[in-house]
């Protein structure tokens, strides 16, 4: 089954993060977690879909009937021309690709639709399926925060990743 990159609600964010929530989400952001109400967390997504350099996109089934995913850029920085993304697929549709193949056409829209020149990923050295991912998708490890994730107590580094435009269009364009 293919899937399709689409326009997603504030309402099904929250459905999304309510699963992100149980599947541990504390544990693979570095971020402070700050709890927030139902209708705290409807109106700060529907503020960050209405952001005009902010871009959310659904992973969904091509027919559109499951929404498994979603991807975000943010943090937009006109000097370089970067944003920073984030992702996430529900537990029952990893290891199939999906995600891959919604990275790989996220970022050629990036580059191409939102003119950006680099985007950057941050992940825990521990999670090796985000690890895997970005380089699978062609993305280079740039640095580490180190002991800057701190999960179960215990403090690990984290990866910087980014992707250059001329590294994913390129080798796209001299394929077709």
């Amino acid at each position: 089954m293919d899937v399709v990159l689409d326009s997603i609600s504030a309402e099904e964010l929250v459905w999304l993060r309510s699963l992100e929530d149980k599947d541990g989400f504390d544990t693979m952001t570095c971020r402070p977690i700050r709890l927030r109400s139902r209708e705290e967390k409807l109106k700060l997504y529907q503020s960050a879909l209405d952001e005009p350099n902010t871009v959310i996109l659904g992973l969904w089934t091509s027919d559109k009937k499951y929404l498994i995913g979603k991807l975000t850029a943010s943090d937009w920085n006109p000097r370089n021309h970067s944003m920073e993304i984030g992702y996430y697929l529900c537990p029952e549709w990893r290891g199939k690709g999906y995600m891959r193949s919604a990275l790989q056409t996220f970022c050629r829209m990036l580059f191409l639709d939102q003119g950006c020149n680099k985007i950057m990923a941050q992940t825990g050295a521990f999670n090796v399926s985000s690890i895997r991912l970005l380089e699978s998708c062609g993305f280079r490890r740039d640095g580490v925060l180190r002991q800057h994730h701190e999960k179960d107590g215990i403090l690990y580094d984290d990866f910087l990743y980014s992707l250059l435009a001329d590294e994913c269009i390129k080798p796209l364009e001299s394929r077709e």
